[in-house]
Formats: structure tokens, sequence, C-alpha cells
């Protein structure tokens, strides 16, 4: 019981407020549960999945195609929990609400231990409370019944263990054991979301490197390469034009990956900023671009002409080469003014009388590093590559495809232009993930605040219409404020950020966006961004700690302080609990009420046995009785049926496997990315809600 002495008092208020809600929910009337609680239909997939593997119906969602679409870990977790469907299909809706608010706990937790370490303790609380008990990330996170809480819980277990590894390394030698579990911590996290794969490869990048000034420099110089690419192909053809061009693009981007980070390693430009003059670092850095940049467009060019890419046009390799010698040097300055002063003036000397020949310093560097780079790379890596491949070689040889097929949809949607789903961005501000009020939103809830300031510039930016612009013109001055503070307390700025491994959250965070904004994928949502959200969280106490950790050494503005931050938790606490009762009411709805309105008309209109078809369907797929609901979206279906669907065969693909009946909108799917292939198959007899009720045919009726 040593781990109960180690809670402190405001851990154990926080712990119990948070069980004591959530437990207060869990207990409510059954029919708050799909109508307030768990509404996201794209939740009921994981459930009905996890009751059918419990069932001995293997890895399906209707019992008849196997599917993929989902995240690993998250499903593990559902399948003890929905173990108990076969009882009452309530029972593991309540216990899994408890299972997220475990993880809630123990998320705002490791939230407030890791800030108290690296910043204040008032910051850590505000820092905790807040993401327990804010309204937006309470609603996203742990609402939904999605992965997201595992995924939380598993991005702050990193961040903190790599906030205890900074100070472990620097006070000894770090043994292969400990390499092994942030490997394994970090593995845990990919397969919580897959798209933290990029955050948990920077966490190497930042592991491996400790004690080098690449380690800050790569993470910068990955995103800054990825954002100079994608933007010279926007800037070149525009939207939605940039889209076809999306192969070339991707291989655009992994060949300057390899390309410039080799040159800019061997010219030099991983040295210590410090150790060379501003103008050497503009011509080091633009020489490493310029080279690349030359090697890159040949390389282009031959696959062109061999056809193993498409056309794409030339001119966009120089505005990417333009954008480079902007921002790759950028990056170097702003190291120049953030970095430590360690580099002695003899050093310093001694530096700048190489330069010339930076390729035989950065051999001699190689040389003396790449012993310790490549055994602990072989062990970080090892593991989480080695995991990553073999999920990859099990969905082949399971599911006849490497990656979920919710995915590899999303992008064929994305590649469309228009369909009745979501579209790809078509406007910068979301291609670079700052759209407002869109799935496109990766600040929030950041944004929100910064929407609800803007509301009061009306007089001075009125109309209407002007909303965006107002908002915009606020982020915009908050970020010259933030960027003004973390100038004057550059030297607390660089501790923070590096006692609590930020920049790898800020790196990943910012390719995990750019590769939802820029690749093609339509249907981004709101839960994607979690990583964005814990950044902004982090951010901002930071922000707020570096405008007042000054004052802490006056006793009473520190009591002050801390007497502030507790009153707004206890606030924030009582604001989150006063809320429930009306989410979550007791003896207010009648026990043989329907769970959903829909049922009783599906299951009056449709046989028992029926086989049924639906667009979404995984709420109606959990709930319904005697009946079988087949996702037509493909989200939740098998590979093989996406095939289908793509080339126009999916009414007689789903015939085959014994589907009767289509409950859906057939004006739905007369368009993308149905386009039709279902009409001449349908046969209309009912309607419910603007929905039809058809008869799936044997054979076309044109």
């Amino acid at each position: 019981m040593n781990w109960i002495r180690k809670v402190s008092v405001f851990e154990a208020a926080l712990i119990a407020v948070i069980l004591g809600v959530h437990i207060y929910a869990a207990l409510s009337d059954a029919f708050n549960f799909p109508n307030s609680w768990f509404i996201r239909d794209d939740a009921y997939y994981y459930f009905k999945v996890a009751q059918n593997i419990t069932e001995g119906h293997g890895v399906t969602f209707d019992g008849i195609n196997l599917t993929n679409g989902f995240h690993p870990l998250w499903m593990l977790v559902c399948i003890p929990v929905f173990a108990l469907a076969r009882f009452d299909l309530i029972l593991p809706l309540r216990v899994l609400l408890l299972v997220m608010a475990v993880l809630d706990a123990a998320t705002a937790v490791l939230i407030y231990r890791m800030t108290k370490r690296t910043l204040s303790q008032p910051a850590a609380m505000l820092a905790a409370a807040f993401w327990a008990f804010n309204s937006y990330i309470h609603y996203t996170v742990y609402e939904f019944g999605l992965e997201t809480p595992l995924a939380a819980f598993f991005i702050i277990l990193l961040l903190n263990e790599l906030s205890k590894f900074e100070k472990e390394w620097r006070t000894g030698p770090v043994p292969g054991k400990r390499l092994a579990s942030l490997a394994i911590i970090a593995t845990l996290t990919m397969f919580s979301r897959l798209d933290l794969v990029f955050f948990a490869a920077i966490v190497g990048i930042w592991i491996l490197f400790r004690g080098h000034p690449i380690r800050f420099l790569l993470p910068l110089d990955l995103v800054a390469i990825f954002v100079a690419m994608v933007s010279a192909f926007a800037l070149r053809t525009g939207f939605p034009k940039y889209y076809d061009y999306m192969g070339a693009i991707i291989v655009s981007i992994i060949l300057a990956l390899v390309l410039k980070i080799a040159a800019l390693y061997f010219l030099g430009a991983y040295q210590h900023p410090r150790s060379m003059s501003g103008g050497q670092i503009l011509v080091g850095t633009a020489l490493a671009a310029l080279l690349s940049g030359v090697i890159l467009f040949v390389v282009l060019l031959l696959l062109d002409a061999l056809n193993i890419i498409p056309s794409f046009p030339r001119a966009a390799l120089l505005i990417d080469l333009g954008l480079s010698f902007i921002l790759l040097p950028a990056i170097r300055l702003a190291a120049i003014w953030f970095g430590h002063q360690s580099i002695h003036r003899k050093e310093r000397e001694g530096h700048q009388e190489t330069v010339r020949s930076s390729f035989a310093l950065q051999m001699r560097d190689l040389k003396v590093n790449i012993g310790r780079w490549f055994s602990e790379g072989k062990v970080y890596f090892g593991i989480l590559g080695g995991s990553l491949l073999a999920y990859m070689l099990f969905n082949k040889a399971v599911f006849g495809t490497s990656s979920p097929v919710s995915g590899q949809i999303k992008h064929w949607w994305g590649s469309m232009g228009t369909t009745v789903y979501e579209s790809a961005p078509t406007k910068w501000k979301e291609f670079f993930g700052i759209g407002l009020n869109n799935e496109f939103d990766t600040l929030r809830p950041g944004s929100l605040t910064l929407q609800q300031i803007s509301t009061h510039l009306r007089p001075l930016i009125p109309g209407s219409n002007m909303g965006d612009e107002r908002y915009y013109f606020v982020l915009t001055l908050f970020c010259i404020f933030a960027l003004i503070v973390t100038i004057i307390a550059r030297k607390s700025t660089l501790r923070f950020v590096s006692n609590s491994a930020l920049l790898p959250l800020i790196s990943g965070g910012t390719i995990q966006t750019l590769y939802y904004t820029t690749t093609g994928y339509a249907g981004s949502k709101e839960w994607y961004w979690i990583s964005q959200m814990i950044l902004v969280v982090l951010l901002s106490v930071v922000l707020l700690e570096l405008i007042i950790h000054r004052l802490h050494k006056y006793a009473l503005v520190r009591a002050m302080i801390t007497f502030a931050a507790v009153w707004i938790c206890l606030f924030s606490g009582w604001r989150f609990a006063s809320g429930m009762p009306q989410k979550m009411p007791y003896n207010r709805f009648p026990p043989d009420r329907p769970f959903m309105e829909v049922l009783p008309a599906i299951e009056e209109m449709t046989p028992p046995g029926s086989i049924i078809g639906m667009t979404g369907g995984g709420n109606v797929g959990y709930f319904i009785h005697d009946r079988t609901i087949v996702n037509m979206d493909g989200l939740i279906n098998s590979y093989e049926y996406f095939q289908a669907l793509q080339k126009g065969q999916a009414a007689i693909y789903l015939k085959q496997r014994g589907m009767d009946i289509v409950f859906a909108n057939p004006a739905l799917l007369s368009l993308p990315p149905y386009y039709g292939q279902f009409a001449p198959y349908l046969w209309s007899y009912g309607s419910y809600g603007g929905k039809d009720f058809l008869y799936l045919l044997d054979k076309p009726k044109y």
C-alpha cells in the first residue's frame, strides 16, 4: 500500500471528484447511455465487434465480414467489457464508463505530477483540473466511447516518463532496460491510436540523440520539410487541383525528408548553432537545401520518365526550394536565441576554422556517436517498428490488407473532391489545421476561448459575417504575445520545453495534423486531435508559468497565487459535478422505453433474421434484436467489400452474403462515393424518418 502514501491531498481530492461524478453517471437511467453519453455511432463499431468476438463470431461487426477498421488497443479493452452484453446491453456501457473514469483520473494525476516536476504546484493544479473538468475535453475525450481516453493516458504516461528520463540520462548511463521500457510505452501509445506513430517515432529521436544539437533541430526540420513540400504544391496548383497530384506529393515528401536531412547533417547544419555565425548558418543551410533540392529534382524526373509516379508541376520544386531557404535557417537562428550559451569562445573559433570541411567534421561526429545511436536505436525502434510490422503482417494475413480499412476508405473519399461525407480541406486555414468550428480545428479547447474573446472585438471589426476575421485577429495577437513572452524568458522556456519533452509532442502533433489535412484524407473528426488537446493544455500552463514565475520569490504573492489556483480548481470541480444530474438523470425515463426511436420501426418493417444494410448503423447494430446490420459505407466492413465498392459491385457483393434489405436515403446512395451503384438493385416498400426501406434484389431492374 506504499503507493497510497504517495498520493497528495490534491490528487486524492481530484480522484474522488472524478470517480464520484462518474459513478453517479454510471448508475443513472439506462436510456441516458445511448442518448446522452455514448452518442457517437463510431463507438458502437467497437462495441459490436467486441461483443461478436466474445460470442465466437470473429473480428466482425455483422458476423459476416471480417474487419480491422479500429485501433487495436482500445478493442482489447472493450472485449472483456462487452462479454457482459450477453446479459444486458446497458451493463457493459456502465462498466466502460467507469473504465474511462479511471483513465480520466489517472491522466489528470499524471498531468499534475509531470507539471509539478517541471513547473510550479499552482500551475500543475490548474493543468490537472482543466484537463479533468473542462467541458469540451470531457465531452470529446471521455463521453464518445472511443479510444481517446486510452490515447490520452498513454501520451501523458510517455511524457511523464520522458520527464523523468531527462534527469536520469544527465546523471549516469542509461541501461537497456530503461530504453526498452520507454519503447514499450511508446508502442502502447501508438496502438492506442495508430496515427500517434509520428509522435512515438519522434520520441525515439528525442531519446537517441540526447546531448546532441540534432535532438532539438531534427524534429523541427521534419515539420519544416513536410510543410515546405505540401505548401509548394498547393501554391502551384491551388485547391482542389492539389489532390490530383497526391501520388507525386507523397513520394516527394518521403524523398525530401531523406535527402534534405542527409544533406543538412553532412554539411554541418546539425552542429551547435552557437558554434557558427549567423552568416555561416545561412550559407551552410542554404547549400544543403540547394544540393538536396537538385538531387530531388533529378530523382523525381527520372521516376516520372519511368512512369513510377504521375506527372507533376516542376515549378512546385522551385517553390519548395525557396520555402526551405526560409524555414530551415529560421530554425537554426531561433536555436541560437533559445539555446544554451555553453559554447566557449575557443571552441567556437575551432568550429569556425573547420566549417569549410563540414563533411569531415560530421564524419568524425558520426564515428564518435554511431555506436551508441545504432545500439540504442536497435532497442527502441526494434520494439516500436517490430511491433508495428507484426501488426501489419497480422492484418495482411487475416484481413487481406496491412492497415485499417477505415483509413483507406477515407483517403478514397478524399480523392473524389465532393462526397456525401466530409471532404478534404480546400482552404489554407483548414490545410494547416487551424479551421474554425469544423473538424479541422486542431486548437480546441484553446480556440473556443479565443473565439469567446473575439466577440468583444465587434465594435472594432463590425459585421455579423466577420466572426472568422475577429477570431483570426485575436489568434494572431495571442501568438505574438506568446512569442514575446517566450523570447523574454528564453532560458525558462528552454528548460520547460526540454524537461517536459514538449518538442516531440509539438512536432509529432503537427505532422499528424498534416498527415490528415494535406494527404487527401476526408472525414477527419474532432476526437482525432487528442495530442493537440494535451499540447494546448500544457503550453497554456507553460505560458502562464513564464508570466508569473518571477513572482514566486515573494512569499505573499506565492500564497495568493496558490490560493487563486485552489479556488479555480474548486469552482471547476463544482461546476463539472453540478451539471451531471441534468445530463444523466435518475428515474426520468421508463425502463421499457426504446433506446432509439428508430428501433421499433425497423423491427416492425423487417422480419426476424433479416440482414439489413445501413450507411452507418453502429448504434442500431448494437441495440437491435434478432436482426443483423451491415455497414455500407465500409468503415467497419471488410477489405473485400471496399474493393467491391470501388468497382461499383457493392450491391452484388452484399447480396451474395445474404443482405436482403437496405434502410437508407436513396438520394444519398446516388452520390459519391456510391455513384448510384445500388439503384438498379433497390425496390422501396416503406419509409421512416427520411429514409426508405428497400429490398435488395437478386438482379438489376434495368
